[in-house]
């Protein structure tokens, strides 16, 4: 069975998604034998055409470093037995994806408008969406959200991914989400794998030098700077918190790089407080020695499709707080392995448990229940189960 992994721009871009296609298509490679898998994009200058439809969307400019981020010889080591394809023109990418039995796809308004006009998805082997992307942002508050939410919902998007045979999803909300809007489609849940050898390889062999406070508690917020991720909510869950007089007691890392608006705030949160340190973009390989060095990781995402950074971070034993939003609830057990909380105040409070030690978690069962839920051979062979069903539709 050959598999493509398939999304329209390149994967120097560095995100979750990014990371997650060439971690399926390594390991779907080297776990079984009668499988091969690769991943296709179209090549740097059609990412640069779309970049520029982006700026319009998002009423920004996006600079070349933010898709640029990863280098592509780390990629293609990644990758392990699988390859990686970047299509100049559309029907050269037709041409590739047919080499294929099955197509594993971003879920986006773009591949879809591709796959259904441009190319043909009667023209393609079956086509699963892998619903990476949320197709409701819960707590929408800018015009972009907002639309993205009104597109998704419409029979625009109905339209458009009326030919896709299977949708994957990774939580709870978007099975039952994509199920109300597609009725007639089979929905699979299967969560995103935790790959734990790799991660501690990672953490011994690429260290990031930084000189690491043990003294005080070690805060850590990972994602891009983007209104889904809540950089209000993160700035005022700091500031609430040296305000209380826990100004010395911790430190709070921030990684991640994106809207050079939000960016400037956070400088400006460096340069105010000293215990808060700004790492910018870090590459994949430097993220698990982060994880190893921090006491606690908040997420303070407005909405999340899964949260691939949150079973990372517990792998190493490091609890999580998170709202209580789905992605999240799927992979923390609240008062367990962290915290899910309703609102700000509710978050600094569960902070300060953890810093007065009011709340202790214990390090090796965060380890066992992420690994015993998220366990990559089990989740492969889920997914192998699905790709084979979809050769059959």
């Amino acid at each position: 069975m050959k598999i493509a992994y398939y999304a329209t721009t390149i994967l120097e871009t560095g995100g979750g998604l990014e990371k997650y296609l060439i971690e399926s298509a390594k390991n779907m490679s080297s776990l079984f034998k009668n499988v091969d898998a690769d991943v296709i994009t179209m090549d740097n200058h059609f990412t640069d055409r779309i970049v520029k439809m982006l700026e319009f969307f998002y009423l920004r400019e996006i600079s070349k470093k933010q898709i640029r981020k990863e280098n592509l010889e780390d990629i293609k080591k990644k990758l392990g037995a699988a390859s990686y394809y970047k299509m100049d023109t559309l029907d050269n990418l037709r041409e590739k994806l047919n080499s294929y039995d099955i197509i594993y796809s971003k879920n986006e308004i773009l591949e879809a408008f591709i796959l259904k006009f441009l190319i043909g998805y009667d023209k393609l082997p079956p086509v699963i969406f892998g619903c990476h992307t949320p197709l409701c942002y819960p707590l929408a508050t800018s015009l972009q959200s907002k639309l993205h939410n009104f597109l998704y919902g419409s029979f625009v998007y109905k339209y458009l991914a009326s030919g896709v045979k299977i949708f994957h999803v990774t939580n709870t909300f978007d099975e039952l989400y994509v199920q109300k809007l597609f009725p007639d489609k089979k929905i699979s849940k299967i969560y995103n794998p935790l790959h734990v050898d790799e991660l501690a390889k990672l953490s011994k062999q690429y260290r990031y030098l930084s000189n690491w406070n043990k003294s005080k508690v070690n805060i850590l917020w990972v994602g891009r700077l983007t209104e889904q991720k809540g950089i209000p909510e993160l700035l005022w869950i700091i500031t609430e918190l040296n305000t209380r007089g826990y100004k010395d007691k911790i430190i709070f890392n921030i990684v991640g790089d994106g809207d050079a608006k939000l960016r400037k705030e956070i400088l400006k949160f460096k340069d105010k407080w000293n215990n808060v340190n700004y790492f910018s973009y870090i590459q994949y390989k430097y993220l698990p020695s982060f994880y190893r060095n921090n006491d606690l990781f908040i997420s303070t995402s407005r909405w999340e499709s899964f949260g691939l950074v949150l079973i990372e971070a517990q792998a190493f034993g490091v609890p999580i707080i998170s709202f209580d939003i789905y992605g999240p609830r799927d992979i923390v057990q609240n008062n367990k392995t962290g915290f899910l909380v309703e609102d700000r105040s509710d978050y600094v409070k569960k902070i300060i448990k953890i810093i007065d030690k009011q709340s202790v978690f214990q390090k090796t069962y965060i380890i066992r229940s992420i690994q015993g839920r998220f366990e990559e051979k089990v989740i492969y062979k889920e997914l192998k189960a699905l790709f084979e069903q979809a050769l059959y539709m």
